[in-house]
């Protein structure tokens, strides 16, 4: 563990040098953040607050799948938590949170929260998959890197098909890798018996990810004066969620910001423009985050303190 926090602290530094050596030398990029409108900025924060609320809509969904009633302010207020707590801690250190106060509150074990997890990830991604499908078609190739962006999806979909139809095997292996597919598949095995669960956990998904690109599509509106494809600014949020996959540093700092950088040059938006929108969604993001995570935090403490009470 003192390894990985090592390793985390200076993947950390080096993100944060690049990128503060990148607006060192072009400090041009940062004038479009003095004229952003004050209406759009709170519109970009409630977009990211209802991102964290599907979030809880879809742990509440879960949740019930095991005979867990989980109260509003347990479903609402755990995903704030658990951001707060990716933000304070490496290696998603707020999931662990969650899952603590899942099995001391409602006795839900950690393996089944982990394997449950990882069968909502493939969900997540399957999603995203056909998401950006659907999108490059309906572009009749206008993009950039169009065979490249269409193969990537396909491979996505094609994967997480492959794995939702395998049979609950286990894969040989202990690395981190197996042991998250492995996972995985356990916990698809158990939601794909319930349609209508599996039907919900979509339909949720895929509001997840439309939020998320109206939060990108708000950033890069409040920034640029020029009118920019909404299909080219969705697939930059389609290709940036899969920055979750990478979770060296806290709160993905750095990771998300590189990637949406990264992708908006490459698909002719501009780096430096990217690179601004993901920092506005990472303000917009950690207000409501910082707001409401001590808030829950110490709501839920009581909740766990009171039950642990009842219990003695």
């Amino acid at each position: 563990m003192r390894k990985k926090r090592i390793w985390s602290f200076i993947a950390t530094v080096i993100i944060a040098t690049l990128i503060i050596i990148y607006i060192y030398h072009q400090p041009y990029s940062l004038e479009p953040l003095k004229n952003i409108s004050l209406f759009v900025l709170i519109c970009l924060i409630i977009s990211r607050i209802l991102f964290q609320i599907t979030n809880g809509l879809i742990l509440r969904e879960i949740a019930s799948k095991f005979n867990i009633k989980l109260t509003i302010k347990e479903w609402l207020g755990l995903p704030f938590v658990t951001a707060m707590g990716n933000y304070i801690t490496p290696f998603s250190g707020g999931m662990i949170a969650r899952a603590s106060y899942l099995k001391y509150r409602h006795n839900f074990p950690y393996a089944r929260f982990v394997s449950v997890l990882g069968a909502n990830y493939l969900i997540y991604f399957g999603v995203a998959g056909v998401a950006g499908i659907i999108t490059l078609m309906l572009s009749l190739g206008k993009f950039d890197l169009y065979w490249e962006l269409l193969i990537f999806f396909l491979g996505v979909v094609l994967v997480i098909s492959t794995l939702a139809m395998l049979p609950a095997i286990k894969i040989p292996g202990n690395n981190w890798l197996v042991v998250s597919l492995n996972n995985a598949v356990d916990g698809w095995a158990l939601i794909k018996k319930d349609p209508f669960l599996l039907v919900k956990l979509v339909l949720y998904t895929l509001a997840n990810i439309l939020l998320n690109g109206i939060s990108f599509w708000l950033a890069f509106v409040a920034l640029s004066d020029i009118s920019l494809s909404l299909g080219t600014i969705f697939i930059i949020s389609l290709v940036s969620s899969f920055s979750i996959l990478i979770r060296i540093t806290p709160g993905n700092l750095g990771v998300f910001e590189s990637i949406v950088s990264l992708s908006s040059g490459v698909l002719g938006v501009g780096t430096g423009l990217g690179l601004m929108a993901a920092l506005l969604i990472r303000a917009a993001s950690v207000i409501p985050i910082f707001t409401l995570g001590p808030i829950f935090s110490v709501v839920l403490t009581r909740e766990l303190t009171g039950n642990k009470n009842k219990s003695g």
